[in-house]
C-alpha cells in the first residue's frame, strides 16, 4: 500500500491547477477578442465567438469562487467537465464562426489536459479530456494540410496527457520519498538519543549498584537518584528558573562526586543560559568526568568551563593512568556516542589527549 501524498504538495498542485485554469480561460478570451478585431468582416456567425468567450470569462469567476469560498477541489469532476466543454467550444469556435484559418488549438485545451493530470492518478481524466478534444479537432477538416495539422494537435493532446501525468506522479513520489527519509532519519536520531541516555544514566547506575551491593543505603540512594533522572527524561521536568551553564556544570560535578566518591574540582568563567546545545555539552562533560572517575584511578578530577562570546568550552582533566584510544573495545560506546557524536550532532566538537601513564584531557566546545 503506497503512502498518501504529502498534503503540502497536494495543496501546491491544487493552487497550480487553479492558476492554470484562470490563465487558460483568460488566454482564450484574449484570442477571441483579437480574432474579432482582425477578422470581424469575415465572421458569419459571431455568436460562436461571443458566447464561448463570455462563458469562459464567467466560468473563470465561478470556478474561483467554488475553489476559495466553497473550498471545492480545483480538480473536482464537475469543474473538470466544464473546463473540457469550454475547451471544446474554443476548438469549434473559429470554424463555426466562419474564420477557419484561425486556430485556437493551443492554450486552454492543453491546459485543461494538464489540469486533469493533477487529479489523483491523473491518467484517466487527462486522457479522457485529450481524446474528447482530439475528436473535435477533426471536425471541419477538409484539406490535406488540415489533416496533417489536426494529427499534430491530436498527438500534442495525447502526448501532453502522458507527460503531465508522468510529471505529477514523479512530484508525488519524490516528495513522499523525501518525507519518509526525513521521518526515518528522525527516528534513528531518537533511538540514538535514547541509547546515549541509557548508557549515560541507567547502565552506569546499574554498574554502580553491582559494585555497592553490600551497602543497602548506597544502593537505595543510587536507585532513587536514577528514578528522578528517568522521570525528568520521560516527562521533561524543567530546570529551576535562572539555572544556566555554570550551575549545570557544578551540579554535574556534585552528582559525579556523590556517585563515584571522587573529588571533582570545578572552575567556571562566565555563564550562558540553558539551551539544547548547552545540555548536550554538559552531558558530554559528565561522560568524560565519569570515565575519569571510573577508569583513571585518581582521587580527583579537574573540570574547567568558560564562556567567551558565543563559544562555550569545557575541559576535563585527570592525572591518571591514561589509555590508548585505539585499544578501546567496540563494546564501550561512551566515547564515540556519548561525547563525539553527541557534540557533532549539535555542531560542536571534542578533542582528546591521552596516552598510557600520561593522564587524560578532554576539550569540548559548542557555539550558542
Amino acid at each position: 500500500m503506497n503512502p498518501a501524498p504529502p498534503q503540502d504538495l497536494e495543496a501546491t498542485l491544487l493552487r497550480i491547477a487553479g492558476g492554470a485554469r484562470l490563465f487558460g480561460l483568460g488566454w482564450f478570451v484574449l484570442l477571441a477578442a483579437v480574432a474579432w478585431l482582425q477578422h470581424g468582416d469575415a465572421i458569419v456567425r459571431p455568436a460562436w465567438l461571443v458566447v464561448p468567450a463570455l462563458a469562459a470569462a464567467t466560468w473563470a469567476l465561478i470556478s474561483l469562487v467554488a475553489v476559495r469560498r466553497r473550498r471545492e477541489s480545483a480538480v473536482a469532476p464537475s469543474l473538470l467537465a466544464v473546463d473540457t466543454l469550454i475547451a471544446a467550444a474554443a476548438l469549434l469556435a473559429p470554424s463555426q464562426a466562419g474564420i477557419g484559418d484561425v486556430l485556437f488549438y493551443g492554450g486552454l485545451p492543453l491546459i485543461v489536459v494538464g489540469i486533469g493530470a493533477i487529479r489523483g492518478s491523473g491518467a484517466a481524466w487527462s486522457m479522457a479530456s485529450a481524446l474528447v478534444l482530439a475528436v473535435l479537432v477533426r471536425i471541419g477538416v477538409s484539406s490535406v494540410a488540415d489533416v496533417v495539422g489536426s494529427i499534430s494537435q491530436i498527438l500534442t493532446y495525447v502526448g501532453g496527457a502522458f507527460i503531465f501525468t508522468w510529471v505529477a506522479r514523479i512530484l508525488r513520489s519524490s516528495e513522499t520519498a523525501r518525507l519518509l527519509y526525513a521521518e526515518a532519519a528522525a527516528r534513528a536520531e531518537e533511538r540514538a538519543e535514547i541509547s546515549r541516555h541509557l548508557h549515560d544514566s541507567v547502565l552506569q547506575t546499574l554498574a554502580l549498584i553491582q559494585r555497592a551491593a553490600a551497602d543497602p543505603s548506597q544502593v537505595t540512594s543510587l536507585a532513587r537518584r536514577q528514578e528522578r533522572d528517568l522521570r525528568e527524561y520521560l516527562y521533561g521536568t524543567p530546570r529551576s528558573p535562572g539555572s544556566g551553564f555554570a550551575d549545570g556544570l557544578r551540579a554535574m560535578a556534585a552528582d559525579v562526586e556523590e556517585s563515584y566518591r571522587v573529588a571533582v574540582d570545578v572552575v567556571t568563567v562566565g555563564d550562558a543560559p540553558t539551551s539544547h546545545r548547552i545540555d548536550e555539552l554538559l552531558a558530554a562533560a559528565r561522560e568524560a568526568t565519569v570515565n575519569a572517575a571510573k577508569h583513571a584511578e585518581v582521587d580527583h578530577v579537574s573540570v574547567y568551563g568558560e564562556v567567551l562570546g558565543d563559544v562555550v568550552t569545557v575541559y576535563v582533566r585527570d592525572r591518571g593512568k591514561g589509555f590508548d584510544p585505539a585499544q578501546i573495545g567496540s563494546g564501550r560506546r561512551g566515547i564515540e556516542d556519548s561525547i563525539l557524536r553527541r557534540l557533532e550532532a549539535v555542531g560542536g566538537s571534542a578533542e582528546l589527549r591521552t596516552g598510557p601513564e600520561e593522564g587524560t584531557e578532554w576539550r569540548m566546545q559548542v557555539n550558542v
